[in-house]
């Protein structure tokens, strides 16, 4: 398989929205990127930054039109830059439509059966949330008056199996089947990033679910091939995948589904935990997987230069690990750092990440919590960095420009 470079944009942090991230083409060009990957786009009420989707057809207004997106994508295609959107199928806002019109299609519960799980965002057990379906019965399931939410009490969990029968919803399938077309032939888009896979291994049948259920569970490879194992166009994928063992889940998705490539999530989380020689141990073992995708930063994590190493040294690290694939956040080619608290105060803190926002609720301090919010990659691209580094033949941007040329190699 060719080296391949993703490079992510995340359009919040964008105040010209698409035609702004239309401009920034010709910089991810030079970085010889072979896909951009856009976190959601879809209209949204905005409570976790656009992953609670109420719509997966359309754009939001705050970044511009069907029509901007559809020049977006030939303006990527003209570069030969291929085009990945995010696709959520976990959850979706509780403002979409399927919400009141398909509750079957959530995970419901009565009173007297309210599992004691734990949300995934600040680990409390408060999972599940009032709200009474109008449809008694439907899919075969009793659909009783709590929702479940595994992450904010705003995002709805899918329902993908019955609890009947367990047999997989084909509704569910095919609805995702239509999403995934409608961008792949009106709008020539080359695949999707999938987010949270393994929060469809819940099993509703299952009253004291663990992390680990999750994380080592088969069910998510059944939901994502029965969408994509037949699709016509053979989308690009890429997996966001939570691996502890540093392989053996890389293997299992890559093997088993029409993922490209797997990202281990897990391996920032290690970061704050390892001294640069065993870090570099972890990340060339994790990297000689064949599908392995290797990401440092992105839009969930805070800037890699802040947590006690070098902006080139960062650079070093996920070059020099020589995976298939690199995903490259925006601004990571210019050695950012996390903003400081002048920069971005407790109250923008707070409005830039649903889950640093519910564990203050908790009472967590908030300067303990800054370091690791995701917030900090979060704020806008200073663009005009982008200026002074291209013609600065020792700046990072043209070190990161290196690297890509040597690795491509």
């Amino acid at each position: 398989m060719a080296k391949t470079l993703v490079y992510q944009l995340y359009p919040n942090a964008w105040e010209g929205g698409l035609k702004a991230m239309t401009e920034h083409l010709p910089i991810i060009n030079q970085l010889d990127a072979d896909y951009v990957w856009l976190s959601p786009i879809y209209p949204s009420p905005g409570f976790d930054h656009g992953y609670d989707i109420s719509n997966y057809t359309g754009i939001d207004s705050k970044f511009g039109t069907l029509e901007d997106f559809d020049k977006f994508v030939k303006v990527a295609h003209s570069f030969g830059i291929g085009v990945i959107m995010d696709l959520v199928l976990n959850h979706t806002s509780i403002e979409h439509p399927w919400f009141t019109e398909h509750p079957q299609y959530y995970c419901r519960a009565n009173e007297d059966n309210l599992h004691n799980w734990h949300n995934l965002f600040d680990d409390s057990s408060d999972v599940w949330e009032f709200f009474p379906a109008k449809k008694p019965y439907a899919f075969g399931d009793p659909v009783g008056d709590y929702y479940l939410h595994l992450f904010h009490k705003n995002q709805a969990d899918l329902n993908w199996f019955s609890q009947y029968d367990d047999q997989i919803n084909k509704a569910l399938v095919r609805e995702f089947r239509n999403i995934v077309e409608f961008w792949t032939k009106k709008y020539q888009v080359d695949g999707f990033r999938l987010d949270a896979i393994q929060a469809l291994n819940k099993n509703l049948n299952n009253p004291d679910l663990q992390l680990s259920d999750l994380i080592f569970g088969s069910r998510a490879a059944e939901i994502i091939n029965s969408i994509f194992a037949t699709s016509e166009n053979e989308p690009f994928l890429m997996l966001e995948c939570i691996d502890p063992t540093y392989g053996g889940l890389t293997e299992f998705y890559f093997g088993n589904t029409p993922a490209q490539f797997v990202l281990n999530i897990d391996i920032k989380d290690i970061i704050d935990k390892s001294d640069r020689q065993e870090l570099q141990k972890i990340l060339r073992a994790a990297s000689a997987d064949v599908g392995f995708m290797l990401d440092l930063e992105s839009h969930d994590s805070p800037r890699f230069p802040s947590r006690g190493i070098e902006p080139k040294d960062a650079i070093d690290l996920l070059f020099s690990s020589d995976p298939e694939g690199i995903c490259l956040y925006q601004g990571q080619e210019l050695g950012l750092k996390n903003p400081t608290k002048v920069e971005l105060p407790d109250e923008k803190m707070l409005a830039l990440d649903a889950q640093t926002a519910m564990l203050a609720a908790k009472g967590e301090d908030l300067d303990a919590l800054r370091p690791h919010s995701r917030a900090n990659a979060r704020v806008p691209l200073p663009l005009e960095e982008y200026i002074k580094q291209e013609n600065d033949p020792h700046s990072m941007f043209n070190y990161t420009k290196s690297w890509v040329e040597s690795w491509k190699r």
